[in-house]
């Protein structure tokens, strides 16, 4: 066989193998819901982002600047002109288009019906497996449990439905809401990445924290045995 009909075939087989992946989710990728229950019984729903959603999605972030915008990726633009109905058109129209091409998948928070926060992944490479998650919730539902059930959720579906093997999450050093929620959920610390990004109007370390879907299989399946105990025999 001469050499480039060996390249090709070599080309065709992989390219087949990410199809075959990405195809498996992408009927499902603009109606997608993923509902769950927090500890204080709220209904706890991730969705694709919605045109309508901008006024509350800007609220939402102008009430929680002071605990966002110290870790969020620094603008020369003010928090307030970064919050517009057309900031939000924009990213919902990106958001359309990265998950069709499959290299994120972005998600609305939403807790009894009403806009919560957003839930992401981004940086998906389905040929390794790998995507990074995002998180953020609004402040009023602190210490309500509603982050970890949201994160919680991400994970299952990239790890059962996306066939995903590793997620990662680079945290800022000094985002401790962050790094406490990612342990709760499993994430395994892996190192600090000096100067990764620059965020809060200056370049910060961030923490390497990530999770594999054996480790994640494990902690779901004891959680599930200590739930199983607690019921009547």
């Amino acid at each position: 066989m001469h050499k480039k009909s060996i390249t090709e075939t070599v080309a065709r087989f992989y390219a087949g193998r990410v199809r075959d992946r990405f195809t498996a989710w992408q009927p499902k990728r603009r109606k997608l819901t993923i509902t769950g229950t927090s500890p204080t019984d709220s209904t706890v729903t991730l969705r694709c982002p919605r045109i309508s959603d901008a006024p509350a999605w800007r609220q939402s972030r102008l009430r929680n600047q002071a605990v966002i915008e110290p870790f969020w990726t620094s603008s020369d633009t003010c928090w307030e002109q970064r919050h517009t109905e057309t900031v939000w058109i924009r990213e919902c129209l990106h958001s359309r288009a990265v998950t069709t091409a499959g290299h994120a998948l972005p998600m609305v928070i939403e807790v009894g019906g009403r806009f919560a926060g957003q839930c992401n992944f981004e940086w998906i490479d389905m040929h390794n497996g790998t995507a990074e998650v995002g998180i953020w919730v609004d402040s009023a539902l602190g210490r309500s449990g509603i982050g970890i059930t949201a994160a919680t959720l991400i994970l299952e579906h990239g790890f059962a439905e996306l066939g995903l093997h590793r997620i990662s999450a680079p945290i800022s050093i000094t985002n401790v809401a962050a790094k406490r929620l990612v342990t709760r959920i499993g994430l395994i610390y892996e190192g600090t990445m000096s100067g990764y990004l620059d965020v809060g109007g200056r370049r910060t370390d961030h923490e390497l924290w990530a999770i594999t879907a054996d480790r994640f299989a494990r902690i779901r399946a004891a959680e599930q045995r200590t739930v199983d105990s607690w019921k009547p025999q």
